[in-house]
C-alpha cells in the first residue's frame, strides 16, 4: 500500500491513506486514522464473532452507519479509492457494508484490490451464511472494479461472483530490489536513474575507458540481443583510462556509438563517475559479466563476479583462462557483437538466472509503472 500511495505521489496526485492503525506512510502522503476501521478494534471484534456465530446485531447496522459517515468525505472528495483485501474477506464485514454502500452511489470510483479470498480459506468457514452482510464477500459488488495479485486469485473471482474475466485486471506484488540485495543508498539511487530495472538481461562491464577493453563490441552485442528481442542493457562503469591521451576520442567514439543503441550506459560520458560501493551494487544486480578484452594482466571483475555468483562471457586469452578455468563461456578475442550475443544467451539459459530475471522484472519501479498506475487512473477524467 505504501508503495502505491508513493508512486501516485510522485506522479502528482493528493494521496491519503485510510486506516484503522499502521506504521508511517511515505513522505508527502496524508493519513486518516479511523479506529473502526480496524479489524483489531474491540467493537470490530465483537461483530465479528456476533456474524461467525450467524448474528447480524443492531450493534453491527450501528457500526457500518459510523463507518459511512467516517468515509463518505474521503470518498466524495477521492478520484479513486483503492480498498486493499476489504470485499472479499470477513475480517471487518462492517467496513466491506460501508464501501459497499458507498461504492453503488459512486460508482468507477472504488477498486477492490484483492490478495485473498475467504470462500476458498475453510478457516473462514463460520461466515458461510446467506444474505447481507456475509454475502457481501461473495459476489461482485455495483460499481466497483477488481483488481487480482494473481491469475489464479482471477480465476477464484470468476468462480466465486461470475465476473467476467475481462473485468477482472492482474497486478501482481512487487518487491523492494534494493532492499532485498542490500543495496547501498547511493547504489540504489544510481540504479534507478540509470533504469537498471528494465534491463533484461542486464550485462556488467566494470573496466575504464581503453581500447584493449573492446567496449565497441560490448555495445554491438547489446544491439544484437536487442534485434533479437531482447530488452538488453549494458552498463560500463569506468573512466578514461589516466595514461593515454587517445582515451578521450576512444570515448568519443563510444558515446556515438551508444547513441544509436537503446539500452548502453556508458558511465563516462554521462559524467556519472560510480564509486567502489556503487560498481559492488551493479554487481548484485546483473544478470552476466561481459568481459570482451583483447589483452588483460589479471581478471579481477571474473572473480567478483564470481562472489556474486554471475556467469562469464570473456575472451579466451592466456590471463582470463587462468583467472576463470573452465568455468568462463569463453569467445575469441577478435569475436564481434553477435557471437557476443550469442554466449549471453547461452550463459543465460539455466534457471538461477531466468528466475532472476523474473525476479528483477517485479522491482517496485517496474511493477507500479507499467501495471500499477494505469490500472488505478484508467478513464481519469
Amino acid at each position: 500500500m505504501g508503495a502505491h500511495a508513493a508512486c501516485l505521489r510522485d506522479e502528482g496526485f493528493d494521496v491519503t491513506i485510510v486506516a484503522g492503525r499502521g506504521g508511517v506512510a511515505p513522505r508527502g502522503v496524508r493519513v486518516a486514522r479511523i479506529a473502526i476501521a480496524d479489524s483489531r478494534a474491540r467493537v470490530v471484534e465483537r461483530d465479528r464473532d456476533a456474524l461467525a456465530r450467524g448474528e447480524r446485531t443492531n450493534e453491527h447496522d450501528a457500526l457500518v452507519e459510523r463507518l459511512v459517515t467516517r468515509l463518505r468525505p474521503h470518498v466524495e472528495r477521492s478520484l479513486r479509492v483503492v480498498v486493499h483485501n476489504v470485499l472479499t474477506m470477513p475480517l471487518n464485514l462492517a467496513l466491506t457494508a460501508a464501501v459497499a454502500r458507498l461504492a453503488a452511489t459512486h460508482p468507477g470510483k472504488v477498486i477492490a484490490w484483492t490478495h485473498d479470498i475467504a470462500h476458498f480459506d475453510p478457516r473462514y468457514d463460520a461466515f458461510r451464511h446467506e444474505d447481507a452482510p456475509w454475502d457481501l464477500i461473495r459476489k461482485a459488488l455495483p460499481g466497483v472494479r477488481y483488481v487480482v495479485v494473481s491469475q489464479e486469485r482471477a480465476d477464484q473471482l470468476h468462480e466465486l461472483t461470475g465476473l467476467a474475466k475481462d473485468k477482472i485486471s492482474v497486478v501482481t506484488n512487487g518487491i523492494d530490489v534494493a532492499r532485498v540485495l542490500g543495496l547501498s543508498r547511493r547504489g540504489a539511487l544510481l540504479a534507478e536513474r540509470l533504469g537498471i530495472y528494465d534491463g533484461d538481461p542486464l550485462l556488467l562491464l566494470p573496466v575504464r575507458v581503453t581500447r584493449r577493453k573492446r567496449i565497441e563490441v560490448a555495445i554491438d552485442a547489446t544491439r544484437a540481443l536487442r534485434e533479437r528481442g531482447e530488452n538488453a542493457m549494458l552498463v560500463v562503469t569506468g573512466g578514461m583510462g589516466p595514461h593515454d591521451v587517445r582515451n578521450r576520442a576512444y570515448l568519443a567514439e563510444l558515446a556515438q556509438r551508444a547513441a544509436n543503441v537503446e539500452g548502453v550506459r556508458l558511465l563516462a560520458s554521462l559524467g556519472i563517475r560510480a564509486s567502489y560501493d556503487q560498481v559492488v551494487d551493479l554487481y548484485a544486480l546483473a544478470d552476466v559479466l561481459v568481459f570482451p578484452s583483447e589483452s588483460e594482466g589479471f581478471g579481477i571483475p571474473m572473480l567478483e563476479a564470481g562472489l556474486h555468483r554471475m556467469p562469464i562471457v570473456c575472451s579466451d586469452i592466456p590471463a582470463l583462462r587462468e583467472t576463470g578455468g573452465d568455468d568462463p563461456i569463453y569467445v575469441p578475442p577478435d569475436a564481434n557483437g553477435e557471437v557476443i550475443a550469442d554466449a549471453v544467451e547461452e550463459a543465460m539459459r539455466t534457471a538461477v538466472i531466468g528466475m532472476r530475471r523474473r525476479a528483477r522484472a517485479h522491482a517496485w519501479p517496474r511493477v507500479l509503472r507499467e501495471r500499477v498506475l494505469p490500472v488505478i487512473v484508467e478513464n481519469k477524467p
